[in-house]
């Protein structure tokens, strides 16, 4: 009998989603954007701690740590890319922040080079959420505001290891816009 992926009691790797993918792993950073967001407004508006906060932050780093390093079975994982390749990738790409985050010495270790890297990711959404919300924008609103979508494009690419076209939601309003304006 072989295996549609249809099934929900299925016990099988069919159904994992491919963490390489770049609409899986823009989601799951996407999703975790939005939750660290909420916990800044939070955090900002006496609601939680900053221990409460920090604790929830530990845990995001780990599970986004195990998950990149190739070691959460929810996810479908290629072999050649995780840890290896995307430990290398980031070593290119964000070698002096590494070094930074791992108190002044590029980690050698894949996972511990891996979860540096996560720590540099949620400080860069902590960052761009404060420049952001300075601007009065709403971060993480209908229309993402663009700072948002650059990080989250380029967290992306970095993680699946490959270069992406997207498109600014917000384009998609301007040129809606403009067809309205023009079939008047």
């Amino acid at each position: 009998m072989s295996c549609s992926g249809n099934c929900s009691s299925c016990g099988s790797d069919c159904q994992k989603q491919p963490l390489r993918h770049p609409n899986i792993t823009g989601a799951i950073l996407g999703q975790f954007m939005m939750e660290m967001a909420m916990r800044s407004q939070k955090n900002a508006a006496g609601e939680i701690t900053e221990d409460v906060m920090d604790d929830m932050d530990r845990k995001t780093m780990n599970w986004l740590g195990a998950t990149f390093s190739g070691k959460n079975a929810q996810f479908e994982i290629d072999p050649q890319w995780y840890p290896v390749g995307v430990a290398g990738n980031l070593r290119i790409k964000l070698g002096t922040e590494l070094a930074q985050a791992a108190g002044g010495k590029l980690p050698e270790d894949n996972a511990t080079l891996i979860y540096s890297a996560m720590a540099v990711f949620m400080a860069e959404v902590y960052d761009t959420l404060a420049v952001v919300t300075k601007k009065g924008v709403e971060p993480l609103g209908e229309v993402p505001a663009p700072e948002m979508l650059a990080l989250l494009k380029r967290w992306t690419e970095m993680l699946v290891g490959y270069e992406l076209q997207w498109r600014d939601p917000a384009q998609k309003t301007k040129d809606t816009e403009k067809e309205n304006t023009e079939n008047k």
